[in-house]
Order: C-alpha cells, then sequence, then structure tokens
C-alpha cells in the first residue's frame, strides 16, 4: 500500500515525464523528413491590373482527405510565395482552388482610463473589417482560381489578375 506522500511523488514523476516528451515530440506535425515535399510556389496578384498588397492567398486542395491547404500574403509588388508547414517552404504537390482577400486594416484606438472624461463604459462594437477585393475571390469555390502543383515542377510565375 502506497503513503500519500509516495503517490504524490508518483504523479509528479509522472507529469514531468509527461512534459519532456511533449517537449522533445514538438506540435509543428513532425520533422521536415516526416513532411509531404512540397514545390516551390510564387507569383503575383493583381487588381484590375494594379498590384496588390497585403492580399492573403490560400490553396485549398481539392481532395480534403490526401492534401494540405497552403497560404501566402502578398507585398507592395503584388508578389507572394507560398507556404504549407511554415513561412515559404512550398506547396504539396495536388489540385486546388485559390481564394484571394484583402482586409481593411482596421485602427485600433487604446482604452481610455476609467476617469477620462471621454470613457464609455458601454462602446459600441466595432463594425468587422472590410474585405477590400471582391467577395467571389474570398471563397475557394467560388472564386474560379484554381492551381495544379506537380512534384518537382516549381512555379514562379503564377498571375491571378482579379477584377470587378
Amino acid at each position: 500500500m502506497s503513503t500519500p506522500k509516495r503517490g504524490k511523488s508518483l504523479l509528479c514523476c509522472v507529469l514531468i515525464s509527461s512534459i519532456v516528451s511533449i517537449f522533445f515530440t514538438g506540435c509543428g506535425g513532425g520533422t521536415d523528413d516526416e513532411r509531404p515535399a512540397r514545390t516551390s510556389v510564387s507569383g503575383t496578384v493583381t487588381y484590375n491590373g494594379t498590384p496588390v498588397e497585403g492580399a492573403s492567398i490560400a490553396f485549398v486542395p481539392v481532395d480534403q482527405s490526401n492534401g494540405r491547404n497552403a497560404n501566402g500574403l502578398s507585398n507592395a509588388e503584388g508578389l507572394f510565395q507560398m507556404g504549407t508547414f511554415e513561412g515559404t517552404d512550398g506547396v504539396v504537390p495536388g489540385d486546388y482552388q485559390v481564394m484571394i482577400t484583402k482586409f481593411e486594416t482596421a485602427e485600433t484606438s487604446e482604452a481610455l482610463p476609467e476617469d477620462d472624461p471621454n470613457y464609455d463604459p458601454n462602446p459600441k462594437p466595432q463594425p468587422p473589417p472590410e474585405n477590400l477585393l471582391p467577395e467571389k475571390y474570398a471563397s475557394a469555390d467560388n472564386s474560379g482560381l484554381t492551381v495544379t502543383v506537380e512534384d518537382g515542377n516549381e512555379i514562379t510565375d503564377l498571375k491571378f489578375d482579379l477584377q470587378d
């Protein structure tokens, strides 16, 4: 029969072992060697011929059971690179539907202290940010944009010219 002190020690050891195990295992979906092969994909996003800065590009696999989502963000020239697991590590080969959004950046005001004469104890809720691109591109099913990524065939000139 174990004593309460010994039971607590055993519980503590099990807990510490579990934490150490989780720490060394990680939570990123395995090491790069265990992840599926990826192909480099980059391109440009324009809206009515003008480069779009800050557009979020998402590749949604047509075969959800076999694919992985990939994401990218365009710079001031509309250039983007796609990544699946981290940063711009490429896209798992397959067929994808594409969605592209760009939300206005909302200015967040600092909360006023209660003793400020302009303090409002019942602030109005902020409206959600507005998508600055046509709504059809915000849905992978409705955008009409598709991409096929082949294993080892790097894509460097993908062009998405969004129109009204």
